[in-house]
């Protein structure tokens, strides 16, 4: 059994350090994304929501989730959700092509898809192969952004923007993540595939169809499911 699980491990100074990069990537589409509902996947400190002016935000599957599921079947009516962070959700999944068409039931037509996942063609990579560490993330899938690429088209969507970061070695000493950082700017000039991680923006492509807008009392959900935050459960229905 690993010691260190996801959630422990991005409190650390390497998974802070990776999830801020992240977080300015997610953010600068986010706060250009409208609609009606938004939905963070992940157990994450991290709000990727925080600056989204979609009003309707709910995380699933977080310490502090509104909502409780399992990824293989979300909770939601089908073309229901209009944004979508899932940040490193596809590699901790047995079945990430599973998960990729529940994604696409979930989401509305040209609804937004914004995932994060570790390059295994960087230095992450190169140390996955080369540990025996059983612990979070050397223990998870590193899927390669060829293999995404190849599942998008087949389950309906289409990536529409993507890109790679931290350029820096997998340490977990502060003094040297900063030291390092500059590996960044230099990283993204001189070798930009490979970054520890990829950012992908996806769309749900629906040709030949008009986008029709959910009705303001459709419900988001499909069935009732456990919520721990009780205060909150007014907000699923409207």
């Amino acid at each position: 059994m690993p010691k260190i699980s996801a959630y422990e491990w991005f409190k650390s100074p390497l998974g802070q350090y990776l999830l801020s990069l992240e977080y300015i990537y997610i953010n600068s589409v986010v706060i250009d994304t409208f609609g009606y509902y938004a939905i963070q996947m992940g157990n994450f400190d991290v709000d990727f929501l925080d600056h989204s002016r979609i009003q309707n935000r709910f995380s699933l599957n977080s310490s502090h989730a509104d909502l409780m599921s399992a990824n293989e079947a979300l909770p939601f009516e089908e073309a229901s959700v209009d944004l979508l962070v899932a940040p490193h959700i596809l590699e901790q999944m047995s079945e990430p092509y599973q998960l990729l068409k529940e994604i696409h039931r979930v989401l509305m037509p040209e609804g937004c898809l914004i995932i994060t996942g570790f390059n295994p063609k960087s230095l992450w990579g190169l140390k996955r192969f080369l540990s025996f560490d059983i612990n979070y993330p050397w223990n998870s899938k590193f899927i390669t952004l060829s293999k995404i690429k190849e599942w998008l088209p087949i389950v309906g969507l289409e990536m529409v923007e993507g890109k790679m970061g931290c350029y820096v070695p997998p340490i977990q000493q502060t003094i040297w993540l900063k030291k390092l950082h500059m590996m960044e700017k230099l990283g993204d000039r001189w070798w930009p595939m490979l970054g520890g991680f990829y950012f992908l923006v996806i769309q749900k492509r629906t040709y030949g169809m008009t986008p029709i807008r959910p009705l303001w009392k459709k419900k988001l959900i499909k069935a009732p499911i456990y919520s721990p935050q009780k205060s909150k459960s007014h907000k699923i229905k409207l």
